[in-house]
């Protein structure tokens, strides 16, 4: 299991959270969570999804979103067939959820690929069905890390049904920054860096998960 740790970075608020990745061959774990200043509540998304290998051969996801009461548990069938909360969910066959976005990008960045088109779907809201989404290489640039340093890296933009959203930063196969449609994380190595200066609730979620395995 690769434990991945972004910063996350509000373009008002500064770093305010983080999103925490386990992944071992046949999982993804993600935590989601961050405070937008003093007076706003804490976010916090949970998700997990199995697969045998290839993200886009998934079996089970979880979604849990405590702050709003939201969950969602889906299953996939070899043929494709997806059921979500116990119920078929036809518009979800042969899709992918969006936290899997970071499988698909790994595996593209991998397989050398120069561009990956798939079916999204937000977990968080299954029932709005899939979208046609697509990553594409587009070259290398220098970019600026949270520390103020930059790095030669290759950029990589997600389009969904149309519309530039995500965009990935990647040295050597690891995203090492990503724009989130204006929020943007970036990889830290050090569990106690990636707490320094955090509201206390969302650090003590930060070190919950990490030490989680």
């Amino acid at each position: 299991m690769r434990a991945e740790h972004h910063a996350f970075v509000d373009g008002d608020e500064g770093r305010c959270g983080a999103i925490l990745r386990h992944v071992a061959p046949r999982s993804l774990r993600t935590r989601t969570v961050f405070r937008m200043g003093a007076g706003s509540p804490v976010y916090l998304v949970d998700h997990c999804v199995e697969h045998d290998g290839d993200l886009r051969r998934w079996r089970r996801f979880e979604y849990d979103a405590p702050g709003s009461g939201t969950r969602h548990a889906g299953t996939r069938a070899p043929d494709g067939s997806v059921h979500v909360d116990g119920a078929p969910a036809p518009g979800l066959d042969h899709a992918v959820g969006a936290y899997g976005e970071h499988l698909v990008l790994a595996r593209m960045l991998e397989d050398r690929e120069d561009v990956v088109s798939y079916r999204q779907f937000d977990e968080g809201e299954p029932a709005a069905g899939a979208l046609p989404a697509r990553l594409t290489r587009q070259g290398r640039e220098a970019t600026e890390l949270l520390d103020g340093s930059v790095v030669e890296a290759e950029r990589v933009r997600l389009v969904v049904a149309g519309h530039p959203t995500n965009t990935h930063w990647c040295v050597d196969g690891v995203v090492v920054k990503s724009d989130w449609c204006g929020a943007r994380s970036f990889l830290v190595d050090d569990l106690d860096d990636l707490c320094a200066g955090l509201d206390a609730d969302v650090a003590a979620l930060i070190r919950e998960f990490a030490a989680t395995r």
